[in-house]
């Protein structure tokens, strides 16, 4: 009978992923991920295969979701498909909680490693696609509401939004002194997107 395993292979997973986030690939050594799951060097090659393994596995357990609420589930929380499109940038801009690494595990791995593997930056690609994908969705919902500024193609604006979301991400890393700057980015592209105010009249 094959003796259990000592550890709960999707805890130690979610704590690996927080290692590589905090750390990058290359700034994470084996002796550092034995330290941090507190396990056995040969249980973490007998479950993952190898410290790439154990990475490939970390980066598919962010981009399903574990760290949070996926971009597709804060667009569609909203009434307002622009108002779901502020949430998605102010939610990307925000300030990581205590306990949470800073930035965003994709973009520090697309930063990391761009095109330089290919299993990564498919996975990597799949994730900007999934996220234009559900910023178009927006878009046109705010379309067919009237809610969308009249010459705003909804497919170049959600390339245009999914750069930004990355971009606010980054910047979001550089302190609290880039608020100023990222809400001043938030606002104009919000002002890009929404119709004038019909004028008044008597």
């Amino acid at each position: 009978m094959a003796r259990r395993k000592e550890f709960d292979p999707e805890v130690a997973l979610d704590a690996a992923m927080r290692l590589f986030w905090r750390n990058g690939y290359e700034g994470t050594s084996t002796s550092d991920l034995v330290d941090e799951l507190g396990i056995a060097r040969a249980s973490l090659y007998g479950t993952f295969g190898s410290k790439r393994g154990l990475y490939l596995a970390a980066l598919d357990r962010f981009l399903s979701g574990a760290a949070g609420p996926s971009p597709a589930d804060i667009l569609a929380s909203r009434t307002s498909a622009l108002d779901a499109v502020r949430d998605l940038l102010e939610t990307s801009a925000a300030a990581p909680k205590p306990d949470t690494p800073q930035g965003c595990f994709a973009v520090n791995a697309t930063v990391e490693h761009g095109d330089s593997d290919p299993e990564i930056a498919r996975r990597l690609e799949g994730n900007r696609s999934r996220l234009e994908t559900a910023l178009y969705g927006a878009l046109l919902r705010a379309h067919a509401e009237g809610e969308l500024a009249p010459g705003v193609d909804p497919r170049s604006a959600a390339t245009m939004l999914a750069s930004l979301n990355s971009g606010l991400k980054v910047l979001s890393c550089a302190g609290a002194d880039q608020r100023d700057r990222i809400t001043t980015s938030v606002d104009a592209v919000m002002a890009m997107l929404t119709p004038p105010a019909t004028a008044a009249t008597d």
